[in-house]
């Protein structure tokens, strides 16, 4: 398989992906509750529910990403691949934004 061909470049992405996802998964699931913290809510039995809810959610995200990922790559779409490739990085970038906000948010208070 050459280094340069199509599929090996489908192949790759498919591989980054999957690394990808496990980054943003373990991002989000780490990140949520530090994100919550932030609102205020001084309930700690409100503040688990939502935890909760939001790391129910990333569930429902990383497994639409990795169907979305595996179709792609079974099916030899290329560019369904590098779409799911392109929202991982966005998600990725939001949660980088957001834990950095949250850090300087942190340390003013």
């Amino acid at each position: 398989m050459n280094i340069m061909s199509p599929e090996f470049l489908l192949l790759f992405l498919f591989a980054l992906n999957i690394l990808l996802i496990l980054l943003d998964a373990s991002l989000g699931y780490h990140l949520a509750p530090r994100l919550l913290l932030l609102t205020g809510q001084d309930d700690p039995e409100l503040h688990e529910s939502a935890v909760r809810s939001v790391r129910g959610m990333l569930t429902l995200l990383v497994g639409l990403y990795m169907f979305l990922n595996c179709l792609g790559y079974f099916r030899n779409n290329g560019t369904l691949v590098m779409i799911v490739t392109t929202m991982i990085f966005f998600d990725l970038g939001g949660q980088f934004y957001l834990r950095r906000r949250s850090g300087r948010n942190g340390e003013h208070q």
